[in-house]
């Protein structure tokens, strides 16, 4: 059984359209599947129905100025409290990607400014605009020779933790809004946090679990990830954090059955 609880398209960071993500799924034969863009449900509901797709989407929060990726499974995608949530980060974002833009050198930012970013027509589809879509318009107007030259100099999370821009929700209100809306809050991409340590500590703030298999994840620390869900009881969730068609393949980080099968049925997808 392949399973993947970690896929995005273009209405967030993404470059893929829904259609041609499921289309992508499909081929590579998995059997449940989450679309969760960043702080938004339109990918989701763009496939709304399809066999085999969970409610999901990727809430925002922030601890210390850093942010912290939640994966929300499950969810009722009608519950309004949550989606006017989601409307306020994705607010948040938007405040935030003002703030970034204006700090800019001239010979960097090149006038630009947040309405140029949100009517470029090449982000028509987006829904929840972010730094790699200011990264974009800044190789676009010439002011950094690429994206990774514009995150490693300006838009990386060390330009970004201070009390200068507006606060993303703690993770606590995030969880709890996740389970307000019915859903199961899962700690995205915990190997970013570089200890087990780490990782249980922002699991203590509200989570019910951790994707204890995803890209770039050292395979020590995914040995002690797996032994802390196991340990704790915590759900075992895995994602291939899916942005564009590569080497990443939707279920490649899929989990054996018996270790993702709690998650399944917590979610109402299996007996």
């Amino acid at each position: 059984m392949l399973c993947d609880f970690h896929l995005h398209t273009h209405q967030s960071d993404g470059i893929i359209p829904p259609t041609t993500l499921l289309g992508l799924v499909r081929r590579a034969g998995v059997d449940f599947f989450a679309v969760t863009d960043h702080d938004t449900l339109a990918g989701y509901a763009a496939l709304r129905g399809s066999l085999g797709l969970v409610a999901g989407v990727e809430l925002t929060s922030g601890l210390a100025g850093r942010e912290i990726h939640l994966v929300a499974l499950g969810i009722d995608p009608d519950h309004a409290p949550f989606t006017t949530l989601l409307a306020d980060i994705r607010a948040i974002r938007l405040e935030r990607l003002a703030v970034l833009t204006a700090r800019l050198p001239p010979a960097v930012g090149r006038g630009l400014n947040l309405k140029a970013i949100c009517t470029n027509p090449e982000f028509a589809h987006v829904s929840a605009f972010g730094r790699l879509h200011l990264a974009k318009m800044l190789v676009k107007l010439g002011g950094v020779a690429s994206i990774h030259a514009a995150f490693a100099d300006h838009l990386g999370d060390d330009y970004t933790v201070d009390a200068g821009l507006p606060a993303y929700p703690h993770p606590t209100i995030c969880c709890a809004a996740i389970h307000a809306a019915g859903g199961v809050a899962i700690l995205a991409h915990p190997g970013i946090y570089g200890t087990v340590e780490r990782a249980a500590e922002l699991i203590e703030l509200g989570c019910d679990g951790l994707e204890i298999s995803h890209p770039n994840l050292d395979p020590e620390l995914a040995s002690k990830l797996s032994g802390l869900a196991e340990s704790r009881g915590l759900l075992a969730s895995s994602g291939s954090d899916l942005h564009f068609p590569g080497a990443r393949k939707p279920g490649a980080w899929s989990l054996p059955d018996a270790r993702v099968l709690p998650l399944l049925q917590r979610l109402g997808l299996m007996d």
